[in-house]
């Protein structure tokens, strides 16, 4: 059962966990399509219940608005909120075209796309302003206090990871994020820490370590 995510109450003097999960795959990944409306392939279900049962119980599990990303995050409880900061990037124009397409059809866009991070040729969202709502979330619940899950799509989770690093938007081609990829931060309530990055099973990442 998902809700809309209440804005977070500071807990004083708790410390802040929060990983940050890359929903689980879908036809449009093995498609290299844009949009995040799919229903989870079904081999996903087997990968999560074993994610879930090596990871600790979660304070509080947030996700974003898709479909694919509900899915994700009902198998770590049976309580959910919706976080719309957290959604997938507006794709415009390229939405539900592949990779493929848009290059046949709009090339130049997509090599400026590609190019600059502020620029949206498909008529959605860009990159930088992707980053700056996810981002203005991501700071706002640094002081929250407990170990929270929460779910969304690769693109925010290389967008949240460059912005902790303090590295350039221009290196998000740098990145690969699989699917159930996870980013793993802590917070003493002044500022971010990295904790990991990586998926559980190749980096043994645990979200209550």
């Amino acid at each position: 059962m998902s809700s809309e995510a209440e804005a977070p109450k500071p807990m004083a003097n708790r410390a802040t966990r929060l990983t940050i999960l890359c929903r689980g795959a879908t036809q449009a990944n093995q498609q290299s399509r844009f949009t995040s409306a799919d229903a989870l392939l079904p081999k996903e279900q087997t990968r999560l219940k074993a994610l879930a049962s090596d990871l600790r119980p979660f304070d509080t599990v947030l996700h974003a608005p898709e479909r694919p990303a509900s899915e994700t995050a009902a198998a770590f409880s049976v309580k959910t909120s919706v976080c719309p900061p957290l959604r997938d990037i507006a794709y415009g124009a390229w939405d539900n075209r592949t990779v493929a397409e848009v290059a046949q059809h709009w090339p130049e866009d997509l090599e400026r796309w590609s190019a600059d991070p502020a620029s949206a040729p498909h008529g959605g969202e860009s990159f930088a302003a992707a980053q700056a709502r996810a981002v203005d979330w991501l700071e706002a619940y640094r002081a929250t206090g407990g170990n929270t899950l929460a779910v969304t799509h690769a693109i925010i989770v290389k967008l949240l990871f460059l912005h902790v690093v303090g590295t350039p938007l221009t290196s998000i081609w740098r990145i690969d994020v699989a699917p159930l990829g996870m980013l793993s931060l802590g917070s003493d309530g002044s500022r971010w820490a990295l904790r990991g990055f990586g998926t559980a099973g190749r980096t043994g990442l645990s979200a209550g370590d």
